[in-house]
This record gives C-alpha cells, structure tokens and sequence, in this order.
C-alpha cells in the first residue's frame, strides 16, 4: 500500500474528530454520542498509520481476510448505535406524549379561568391568574350595599 493512502486515512480520522468536537462545541451533538465518533475517528487513524494492527487482530480472531474483520465490527458498531437512537427516540416520543397532556391541562384550566372571569364580569370579582401563572382569588371584597364582606371566590 502506498503512503499517499496512509495519510488519507489518518487525515479522514482526524477530520473526524475535529468535525466531532466542533459540533459538541456548537451544541448540535450530545457528550455520550461524541465519545463513540471521537473513538471511531481515532480508531481510524490509528489503522491508517498501523495497517497491521488489522492483519494482528485478524489473525487473532481466525479471521482470514482483515478487511472482513473491520466491516463486520463497522457493521456490530453501527447495529448498537441503531438500537441506541431507536431506544432514545421511544424515550422522547413518551416524554413528548406526557409534555402535549400536562399542556392540554394547563390549557384547559386557563380556558376555565378566562370562562369564569368573563362570567364575573357582570357578577363582580371573581379568581384571576397571576404574574406566574398560578390563580389568585381577591381578597374581602365590601360595596355600599353589603353589610358583611362577599366571600372569597376560589376556583379549584
């Protein structure tokens, strides 16, 4: 094999890495997926300048052909990174199915509140939302027609 194809390796390996990190950087990939593309570019440089590593693990395996040996581990790498993202999209397809309900309440309830301030409008004061989200109810209210406080509105 020639030199030129030597460097060609080590220099895709290193790109690799490089492009690797600066995703990581640019936060476009997560640390734990990072690790297994910055150990695979290394990987590939180390192959690239060590041509025989192949050829020894090979042999070490009763492999015959060494290229034979890095398609099927390539092939094993790739299947646990499928079943990896496969898990990881289950995980979020649920968080996402519990984050729609929660909202779904949140919105219900802000529906209920607005219904029933629309409502007291014309009854007098009734329950509002405040800065945060959270009701709030008034407090004592008294007019020159009541005698005793109007009690306090809750809404539940």
């Amino acid at each position: 094999m020639r030199h030129d194809a030597y460097w060609l390796g080590v220099a895709g390996g290193l790109l690799i890495v490089v492009v690797v990190v600066e995703m990581v950087r640019r936060r476009y990939l997560r640390g734990r997926y990072a690790v297994v593309w910055v150990v695979l570019g290394a990987g590939a440089a180390v192959l690239a300048l060590f041509p025989d590593v192949l050829g020894f693990a090979a042999r070490a395996t009763g492999v015959e052909v060494p290229l034979n040996l890095l398609l099927f581990l390539g092939s094993l790498a790739m299947l646990i990174m499928l079943m990896q993202l496969s898990s990881e999209a289950g995980r979020l397809r649920e968080r996402t199915r519990v984050l729609a309900e929660e909202i779904a309440l949140l919105r219900a309830a802000v529906e209920a509140l607005r219904a029933g301030q629309a409502a007291g409008a014309h009854d007098g004061p009734t329950a509002s939302v405040g800065a945060d989200g959270a009701p709030t109810t008034p407090g004592p209210e008294t007019s020159s027609d009541d005698v005793e406080p109007r009690p306090r509105v809750t809404t539940g």
